[in-house]
């Protein structure tokens, strides 16, 4: 399954202007099928309580991971998005543009004790990630696993499991 998955985004992926192009990877079935199942083998092993994701694209990944996994999805928003309930939030460090960001985790959609994985399609610096992992902690959860980081990301975080490293595409 994870061979699939990684052939997958080898074939799909393209950079744009020296952006990185993960649109294409999820525009044909079979190919957002094998990342799908690719990502979910990865995690297994983590034994997640629920799977977060942090808008945009992740809310294309999450939920369909965490459907594979056979446990829920709960978001993290960025800046200004509705978001009723009790909430945390944090601002992240400065993101490869040099953006910062707030994100928001509904306070009681994580209980103590969960162990929650962080499912994306791309991490450059672990700006989000970082402050979505402190976000799960101040909810009671632990952040198990983090998918897809860079490099420089991979040493500040959880263990990372990805299909395909940055220097591979």
């Amino acid at each position: 399954m994870v061979e699939r998955g990684r052939l997958a985004v080898l074939e799909h992926f393209r950079w744009i202007d020296g952006h990185a192009d993960t649109w294409a990877v999820l525009r044909r079935p079979d190919s957002l099928r094998a990342v799908v199942d690719g990502l979910a083998h990865l995690l297994t092993d983590d034994r997640p309580d629920v799977v977060v994701a942090v808008e945009a694209r992740g809310f294309v990944l999450g939920p369909a991971v965490a459907l594979a996994l056979g446990v829920g999805f709960v978001p993290v928003r960025k800046d200004g998005a509705v978001f009723p309930g009790p909430v945390v939030t944090a601002t992240t460090e400065p993101d490869y543009r040099g953006n910062r960001r707030t994100l928001a985790l509904r306070q009681d959609l994580i209980g103590p004790g969960e162990r929650v994985v962080l499912v994306d399609d791309w991490i450059e610096t672990g700006s989000q990630a970082r402050a979505a992992a402190g976000l799960v902690e101040r909810c009671g959860g632990t952040l198990v696993a983090v998918d897809e980081a860079a490099e420089a990301a991979r040493s500040v975080l959880p263990p990372v499991r990805s299909l395909v490293r940055a220097q591979e595409l």
